[in-house]
């Protein structure tokens, strides 16, 4: 069985390339221009600017040029500070924050005109000639979306000793995109072949010729015919597509350097762009992205010791508290959450959520569960599950606690969350509506499984709320005093159903008459956002979809009083 090193040495040679080697410990290490090109970035800078931070290459030998501009947000700020602070650090840090070139509005940060590519092109261009200016070995471009995770990817790049080579870097689990192409046609567009996932499965490590690398790249400056690359202006005879990266791997192609991929270890991360029509929908995507992706494999996230963190406080959102309904049992949901919540600025209290699996008997008893007579789910025909219980008890603790610290009003989120796009703004156009009403309100909410869209009404006056009809779902919601008081009011523990079967019949259109003339009175004030806020991490048939409701144990309803626990 051969090691990964003499198979990244048998593919060297197999492909006629020269073996990893280390450099003469008595020369310095080579020269490397870091190029930053940032544009309405200031989400992503502080993650990004960490991982650079941290790799592991002497910071005098290196400078960074830095260019930015067409902003809608406070990226030059963020960039003049860093660049303060890492002139003592590196050997030379510029900074262009202006320009002159003006191009057509795009529609969105995933938009591209023809104008902002030309633009690109010579900014990417000015990079390679400040970088020729300067003697220095090497170039790096690494996008202000790619996170480079590993501490040692410029050391093991350069140790690759070619003209062009890329650190394969991953966007999402199961999402075959990365930084470079396995094939592409004779005009310079994508080609799909089997062995561009080959290389992503790294079913054969090392690294491989493509005709196409971007986003993170290091160009090897003294190679043999890299002073002929560049991108711009495109070279005579050129045919392909107004692009800077397709120009530019034409342009290599056509001077006889080659481009490599490698896959030998993992690298880092892509932030796979999306159809973003604004900088806010992008930046609750990186928000997901981050939590949903990064943060799983990182431990620990590293901060920039060059930005001071100039993001407001966490607060409650103008609530008197914000809960989380969370399993000790699932730490990698409740970190998932806490790390979303710090990305939000929000001040949340983490409930500690009752465990159906961890139920007995006694415990039952002692504090009166007993299911309503005659409750069966109304689709799968069986009894409560103690992960139902278990949920609707989480619930009902935190609204006792409402009551009885005189809470005016709540949010309760559970730990499965994804927030839609300007979530802050929106819930507050939603409380500002609701305050406006006639009436008094006790629930809201922020997110649901809708049943039944006709028959539901348009608050008069209100353009983000509505009447909910008979919903599912318990993910967020805002609850007033008066609501919880209501909800509690019911002895609900003495005739339990599922609290997502509990909400709308206590708003009295829940469609099980039986049910809801043993609950009196059904005089539940509910509203629900329009659209919603927020909905669940994963639906049920996604990869990562858990149910510790589904997955816990049914009741056994043959002694009503001696509810015994039946196993798995």
């Amino acid at each position: 069985m051969l090691s990964g090193a003499a198979v990244s040495l048998l593919v060297c040679l197999l492909a006629g390339l020269p073996s990893p080697s280390s450099a003469d410990p008595r020369e310095p290490p080579p020269t490397v221009l870091l190029a930053i090109l940032a544009r309405s970035r200031a989400h992503m800078l502080p993650t990004y600017l960490a991982f650079i931070e941290q790799l592991n290459y002497p910071k005098e030998r290196i400078s960074v040029y830095i260019q930015t501009d067409h902003n809608q947000d406070n990226t030059p700020a963020m960039l003049s500070e860093w660049s303060d602070a890492a002139r003592a650090h590196y050997s030379h840090v510029t900074l262009n924050t202006t320009s002159n070139i003006a191009y057509t509005p795009s529609l969105g940060p995933s938009t591209w005109e023809e104008d902002r590519y030309t633009h690109l092109m010579k900014i990417r261009q000015n990079v390679l000639e400040e970088a020729r200016a300067r003697h220095t070995d090497y170039v790096f471009f690494v996008d202000t979306d790619n996170f480079i995770t590993n501490p040692e990817t410029l050391n093991i790049l350069i140790k690759r000793k070619v003209g062009i080579v890329a650190p394969m870097l991953k966007a999402k689990h199961k999402v075959s995109y990365s930084n470079y192409w396995a094939d592409m046609t004779p005009l310079g567009y994508y080609k799909s072949i089997p062995r561009y996932f080959t290389i992503l499965r790294q079913e054969v490590r090392g690294i491989h010729k493509v005709p196409m690398v971007h986003s993170t790249l290091l160009i090897d400056m003294k190679y043999e015919n890299v002073d002929k690359l560049g991108y711009y202006p495109m070279f005579e005879g050129y045919e392909g597509p107004l692009d800077d990266i397709i120009h530019f791997a034409v342009c290599a192609r056509h001077v006889g350097v080659d481009m490599y991929v490698d896959n030998e270890e993992f690298y880092g991360y892509l932030f796979m762009q999306e159809n973003y029509n604004t900088v806010e929908e992008e930046v609750t995507g990186f928000q997901e992205y981050l939590v949903d992706y990064m943060l799983p494999n990182i431990t620990v996230f590293p901060s920039s010791g060059y930005l001071t963190d100039s993001r407001p406080k966490p607060d409650k959102l103008g609530f008197d508290e914000i809960y989380m309904i969370s399993l000790v049992r699932r730490p990698e949901r409740r970190r998932r959450m806490v790390k979303l919540f710090d990305e939000l600025r929000i001040d949340a209290k983490i409930f500690d959520a009752i465990d159906g699996k961890k139920m007995t008997q006694e415990y039952l008893d002692g504090i009166g569960v007993k299911q309503l007579d005659g409750y069966e789910d109304p689709y799968l025909k069986r009894p409560l599950k103690f992960g139902e219980i278990g949920c609707f008890l989480s619930h009902y603790f935190i609204w006792e606690e409402i009551v009885e610290k005189k809470y005016e009003k709540v949010i309760i989120f559970e730990d499965d969350v994804r927030f839609k796009p300007n979530f802050r703004s929106d819930l507050e156009i939603v409380m500002s509506e609701i305050s406006e009403l006639d009436e008094e309100w006790d629930l809201i909410y922020l997110g649901r499984k809708i049943l039944n869209h006709k028959r539901e009404v348009w608050v008069k006056r209100a353009s983000r709320l509505v009447k909910p009809h008979y919903s599912y779902w318990t993910v967020g919601y805002i609850i007033s005093n008066s609501g919880a008081r209501k909800l509690l009011a019911q002895n609900p523990k003495s005739k339990m159903i599922a609290v997502d079967e509990y909400l709308p019949l206590m708003f009295d259109v829940h469609p099980n008459r039986e049910w809801s003339v043993k609950y009196h009175p059904r005089d539940l004030n509910a509203f629900s956002a329009a659209p919603l806020l927020i909905e669940p991490q994963f639906y049920i048939g996604q990869d990562g979809y858990i149910s510790d409701t589904e997955l816990s144990a049914i009741i056994d309803t043959d002694k009503i009083g001696k509810t015994k626990k039946i196993e798995l």
